[in-house]
């Protein structure tokens, strides 16, 4: 599918407070997951609606232009492999909604980590509340993401699976900021980062709904596989977007990282073919960066490369994905979903 289709899990989604269909129009060619998408954002506004003052402001905020809503669609998803998908439909929205709690919990942090003004397209939590609810915001979604994971689980093995995750985001977040500025960064630190990132989450969403449905260990492990597969391309895919289109169209500032000496793909392997140093000597500049240097760094960026060596990576990755897909999991609407589902995401232009 070319990036410029007009599949409707690439429109843009409306900035709307309500659970109206039309704010989840990604999901419009799967009406059973755009129900379960609807549901789980009421279960978010009806915690995050009882919360006073202006941490309750911020939090109403977060959640009041739903993103594409990846993860908690993966719970839904794989949860409905296993043979208790349809006696615990109610519970698997909310453990999927606990993903999506977290999700936004470290996207919070991040913006404040990264001093970034936007998220969504709309001003950033610590943009327009300050850092100080900002860091209570994401401190209440993490509380909020264990208690309603705590009391849907059906045994400490999801729970201690959540913990551990967010325990390797933070690494993985960490190992990015441990190498700030480092030039040399190699492609496995990269990959391992971005693991870390967002793919060990994508790995987690995937790997509770099969485990919470009623499969077994040893299945529900396939699945978080696919996930961390999935999060990897989607990741890189995310990077490459960075050097490709406008902050309007991916609704975040883009190339600022780099200013702040966080390297990303696209960037690492242009490096790499920089044989007369300009791009070295450019991005050395760091936060003295000016916008025409941007420009200049982005140009060098798609002609060294970069962009064509993240995207045969974002393809591996979709590609082992989607193997994983067909050797472990039937042949049906689910796995055809999913199927689309990656191949869109690979495609995306936001």
């Amino acid at each position: 599918m070319a990036e410029n289709s007009t599949h409707p899990l690439q429109n843009s989604l409306p900035e709307k407070r309500n659970n109206n269909k039309s704010n989840f129009t990604f999901w419009d060619n799967f009406p059973e997951t755009q129900k379960d998408m609807i549901a789980i954002n009421r279960i978010i506004l009806k915690h995050v609606n009882t919360v006073p003052g202006l941490l309750g402001d911020a939090l109403k905020d977060t959640f009041a232009s739903p993103g594409k809503m990846l993860r908690p669609a993966c719970v839904m998803l794989f949860g409905s492999f296993g043979p208790n998908a349809n006696q615990k439909r109610e519970e698997l929205q909310k453990i999927a909604t606990s993903i999506e709690t977290l999700h936004n919990a470290t996207l919070i942090h991040d913006d404040i980590i990264d001093e970034s003004s936007m998220r969504h397209g709309r001003p950033s939590i610590q943009t327009k509340y300050g850092k100080h609810i900002a860091v209570y915001a994401g401190d209440y979604l993490f509380a909020l993401s264990l208690t309603l994971l705590s009391e849907n689980a059906q045994s400490l093995h999801s729970v201690i699976a959540d913990g551990k995750t967010m325990q390797n985001i933070l690494v993985g977040e960490t190992e990015q900021y441990n190498n700030a500025y480092n030039i040399t960064i190699s492609e496995k630190e990269y990959l391992d980062q971005i693991k870390g990132k967002t793919g060990v989450l994508f790995g987690l969403a995937c790997f509770i709904g099969a485990y919470e449905s009623g499969l077994k260990v040893t299945r529900a492990l396939k699945a978080k596989k696919f996930g961390e597969y999935l999060g990897q391309a989607f990741q890189l895919r995310d990077d490459i977007l960075d050097y490709t289109t406008t902050s309007s169209t991916f609704k975040k500032p883009v190339l600022l990282d780099v200013k702040d000496g966080i390297y990303s793909g696209p960037l690492i392997f242009a490096l790499q073919n920089d044989s007369t140093g300009r791009l070295h000597e450019l991005v050395k500049l760091g936060q003295n960066l000016t916008k025409e240097q941007l420009q200049e760094i982005e140009k060098m960026v798609n002609d060294l490369g970069g962009v064509k060596r993240a995207q045969k990576l974002a393809d591996k990755y979709t590609d082992k994905a989607l193997r994983n897909l067909q050797k472990h999991w039937p042949d049906n609407k689910t796995r055809q979903q999913l199927e689309e589902l990656t191949n869109i995401l690979l495609k995306r232009s936001y």
